[in-house]
């Protein structure tokens, strides 16, 4: 015996047209705009991916410029200047860093007896001060740009908590270093990309 429909049930018939009408809009779009579709994929899982650098003590090299992170001289400001050039090697202590503290990148450098933190202001301005704990403008955030397979490295782009920008070397000079700033993040851009490898662990 059949059943009566449900009141305000959709009919069987009905429903599939439905279903295959949304099947078909779907499938248009996708061939319509397949490279709208593939860039805002990727986009997503840049955005999803997050993960932390290596513990322990890091030098962070540049991907486009193979140039390491380094602290220049701090003046009677209290802030020190921040560049890259090519690694040094050995306890280098200017090109080696600590990431602790919920996200400070805390110099290996002591200046008057002092721990120093990258930090960026509101003038995209970049450099190292004194540590003050809590302080937004000293925390950073690794976020995973390419997951290299082994054996080389990931790259991130390190983004301010307090400004959203990101540190971006610019092209080496002809004195080998590279000035290091801050910029509107573009995780697909190797200028932005950098790959922290541990020195040795605490």
């Amino acid at each position: 015996m059949k059943r009566a429909p449900l009141a305000g049930a959709t009919p069987i018939p009905l429903r599939r047209a439905m279903i295959g009408a949304v099947n078909a809009a779907l499938v248009a779009t996708a061939i319509a705009s397949p490279a709208a579709a593939s860039t805002a994929a990727s986009a997503g899982a840049v955005t999803a991916a997050a993960a932390a650098p290596p513990t322990g003590t890091l030098s962070i090299r540049n991907r486009k410029t193979s140039l390491t992170l380094e602290v220049g001289d701090v003046g009677g400001s209290g802030k020190g200047k921040v560049f890259s050039r090519f690694a040094r090697g050995g306890n280098d202590v200017e090109q080696q860093w600590n990431f602790i503290n919920g996200g400070k990148l805390v110099s290996r450098k002591l200046v008057r007896g002092q721990t120093m933190c990258l930090e960026a202001d509101r003038a995209s301005q970049l450099f190292v001060a004194r540590c003050v704990g809590g302080k937004q403008s000293q925390k950073w955030a690794f976020k995973l740009a390419v997951d290299a397979p082994a054996p080389f490295k990931d790259a991130f782009t390190i983004q301010n908590f307090a400004t959203k920008k990101c540190l971006v070397s610019a092209r080496p000079n002809t004195r080998g270093n590279a000035v290091v700033g801050v910029g509107n993040c573009q995780t697909g851009n190797p200028l932005h990309q950098w790959t922290p490898a541990q020195t040795f662990t605490p």
